[in-house]
């Protein structure tokens, strides 16, 4: 398991002041380079959401950030799958025994993240590593986009003790995406991943998020026109 560089700083025990020192201002200089790559992550995805049309050329794009996770630290191997995996556990609730369908969708796409980054995290060569990369899929009866930043340095040694190896940063992000501009056939793509590749099926489900979707549209055109009421009520040169 890993630690937080910052309580890493309480656990150096350099005998000879110098060398505690010189580890302590090592230290420091890894926080900032985690934290500055961190820092570009974010403004990297950011910079997309600022800019859907430009995105929507050459990826799906969320409409904005739903839920952002941030987290770095150094751990105790140079293959932290433990750290990453915890990650990703943290986004997926996956149930064990007696799974339903869509648990089961979902617990399958856990795994296709997992295994996507499989290079990033079995890497254990010396120096500076990053990983970006983005997924779309079916979660609560929406398209979803998980866009994952990792960055980490493996110590050519040991790292600030005997037992660090690698430090370790990443950015999670979650976001929804419009319907509206995705192409029939990704849109039926998804579908057969959530509700099956039996066509009854997927028509079933179709229908249920047309209804839920008519719903939710028929809310905020509510919403609207009550704020509109409300303005104009405030407005009414009568009064």
């Amino acid at each position: 398991m890993g630690v937080a560089i910052s309580a890493l700083r309480a656990q150096i025990g350099a005998a000879d002041d110098e060398v505690k020192k010189k580890a302590e201002q090592n230290l420091e200089v890894l926080q900032k380079a985690v934290d500055s790559q961190l820092n570009e992550f974010e403004s990297q995805l950011d910079a997309k959401f600022m800019n859907p049309a430009g995105t929507e050329k050459i990826e799906v794009p969320g409409i904005r950030a739903l839920r952002k996770v941030r987290f770095s630290n150094v751990t105790t191997s140079k293959v932290p799958s433990e750290e990453i995996s915890g990650a990703i556990d943290t986004l997926f609730s996956i149930g064990g025994e007696g799974v339903d369908t869509k648990t089961a969708v979902t617990g399958g796409f856990k795994k296709v993240v997992t295994g996507a980054l499989n290079a990033f995290i079995g890497n254990g060569e010396a120096g500076q590593h990053t990983e970006n990369k983005y997924f779309i899929y079916m979660q609560h009866n929406a398209i979803v986009r998980l866009d994952l930043r990792m960055w980490r340095w493996n110590f050519s040694g040991k790292g600030f003790n005997d037992e660090h190896e690698t430090a370790l940063g990443y950015v999670v992000c979650t976001s929804i995406v419009d319907v509206g501009v995705l192409r029939t056939s990704e849109f039926v793509f998804l579908i057969s991943e959530y509700a099956g590749d039996s066509e009854e099926e997927g028509v079933k489900y179709i229908t249920k998020m047309e209804k839920l979707y008519e719903r939710a549209r028929l809310m905020k055109l509510n919403e609207v026109r009550q704020e509109r009421r409300a303005l104009l009520d405030i407005n009414d040169p009568l009064d």
